[in-house]
Order: structure tokens, then sequence, then C-alpha cells
């Protein structure tokens, strides 16, 4: 059997000029748990509160890995129950 050739590496993206960001809002009794499960993810992103009452909470993270992100908080979603938004800027630019 041949042995396989060693891929060429790739060039590395350019550094994104500004963060992704999306919104959630969940009960505010599971506001540590989503953030201790986002941090727990191998540096993808972060989330900061919003708005401690109405518990929205701002989820930072690269552009580069909005993929990954949407598909870590579609699984976080069978954990905890909460709703993932857009930011209401980029609805707003989109037009």
């Amino acid at each position: 059997m041949a042995k396989p050739r060693p891929r060429k590496p790739r060039p590395p993206l350019p550094a994104p000029r500004w963060s992704k960001m999306l919104y959630a809002t969940l009960e505010p009794r599971y506001i540590g748990m989503f953030r201790f499960l986002l941090e727990a993810e191998d540096n993808l992103g972060y989330a900061t509160v919003v708005d401690k009452y109405a518990a929205v909470l701002k989820i930072i993270f690269s552009p580069h890995q909005e993929r990954e992100m949407r598909a870590f908080l579609a699984g976080m979603q069978q954990t905890i129950p909460f709703e993932v938004m857009e930011r209401p800027a980029a609805q707003t630019e989109a037009r």
C-alpha cells in the first residue's frame, strides 16, 4: 500500500478586523452554566451579560469560527434551553 503524502501547509488566514457577535436569551438561572460550557469549549468564544434581569448574553467569537460556534450552540441547546438572536445592527445592514 502506498504511503500517504503529507499535506501542503495552508497559508494562515488573515486576522479579522472585527469579531462576530450573537445574542442569546435564556432563563437567569442558566447564565453561569452557559458561560461555563462556552469557556470550556477550547477558546471558541466568550459570553458577557448584557442584561442580567432579562438574561441576555452577548457571545463574541472569531468570524473564522462561525460554523463551529453555531454547531456548538445548536448542540448546547439540548442541555440548556436558550434562543440565539442575530446582532440587530447586522440585520439592518443587510437590507
